[in-house]
């Protein structure tokens, strides 16, 4: 089996996205693959990155939820901050 190098971040996840990654798992656990949750947020990631390519692009339906996550930045905020209060407990645990 070929070795693929990993890179281990911890990320906020946002409540919708958690659900739809959970979502992704289960189906693939239905389907017989041994996957986990990083498995289906890569999963997701990589049809994101896809459907982003294609040359008709991404639905204008889908840029509107994008466009209207990125502007709700009470959200942003939280997640910004989550991210920052764990990297900062992970600094302090090394230390």
């Amino acid at each position: 089996m070929k070795r693929v190098p990993v890179v281990k971040k911890t990320v906020a996840i946002h409540p919708t996205l958690d659900s739809g990654i959970r979502g992704i798992w289960a189906l693939w656990i239905e389907m017989g693959y041994d996957a986990g949750y990083s498995t289906a947020l890569n999963s997701m990631l990589l049809m994101a990155i896809f459907e982003a390519t294609k040359p008709s692009g991404l639905s204008d339906e889908t840029l509107k939820h994008v466009k209207d996550f990125l502007e709700d930045s009470s959200t942003i905020e939280k997640l910004n901050l989550h991210d920052l209060t764990t990297a900062l407990k992970e600094r302090l645990k090394r230390k």
